[in-house]
C-alpha cells in the first residue's frame, strides 16, 4: 500500500490542489493513506486534513518526512509538498515501477526546465536525500536517505502556485 506524506508550509489552498489529484488514486484503492505534516500549524490545515480522512502531524522542516514516514501505514511513500499536483496517469506509472523495480526509489520529477534545474542541483548536493516527488520505502524515509539513486518516471508533476 502506498501513503502520501505531505509537507504543508501554509497554503491550505495548496494543500487542496495536491488533495484533488490524490483522491482518484483513493478511490481506485492505490493510495491507502495520507498523512499531512504541517510545519506552521494552521487550524484550516487540520481540519482538510480531517475532512479528507488523512492523519494529521505538527512537524517542521526535514524531521517532517521522519514524522510522516513514522505515522504512514503503508510500506511506500510517496513525498509531496502541499502544491505539487502529478500528472495524469501518475498511478499507473508509480503502479508499473513497483511491479519493476520493486526495490528501487522513483522520482517523479518537476516539469519545466527551472524545476528540472533546480531537482538536478539538489541531487548533485545531496543525491540520496529525500524530497518531494519521491516514492521510496518506508524505511528509507525512516532513516532519512535513500539506499540507491532514484528511477525518474516519465510523468512530471506541477506546483500549483497558490
Amino acid at each position: 500500500m502506498l501513503t502520501a506524506v505531505i509537507r504543508v508550509g501554509g497554503s491550505v489552498e495548496a494543500l487542496a490542489a495536491t488533495f484533488s489529484v490524490l483522491i482518484p488514486a483513493v478511490a481506485d484503492g492505490f493510495l491507502g493513506h495520507a498523512v499531512v505534516v504541517d510545519g506552521i500549524g494552521k487550524p484550516d490545515v487540520e481540519r482538510l486534513a480531517d475532512a479528507t480522512g488523512a492523519s494529521y502531524l505538527r512537524a517542521g522542516g526535514a524531521e517532517g518526512w521522519h514524522c510522516g514516514a513514522a505515522e504512514a501505514r503503508g510500506d511506500w511513500l510517496f513525498l509531496l509538498e502541499a502544491g505539487d499536483v502529478p500528472q495524469a496517469h501518475w498511478a499507473q506509472a508509480v503502479e508499473r515501477h513497483l511491479i519493476l523495480a520493486p526495490d528501487t526509489p522513483a522520482l517523479i520529477p518537476l516539469r519545466g526546465v527551472a524545476g528540472s534545474l533546480r531537482e538536478r542541483a539538489a541531487m548533485s548536493f545531496g543525491p540520496r536525500r529525500l524530497r518531494p516527488g519521491l516514492i521510496v520505502p518506508k524505511g528509507h524515509a525512516l532513516v532519512g536517505r535513500l539506499g540507491s539513486m532514484p528511477r525518474r518516471l516519465s510523468v512530471k508533476r506541477e506546483r500549483a502556485e497558490i
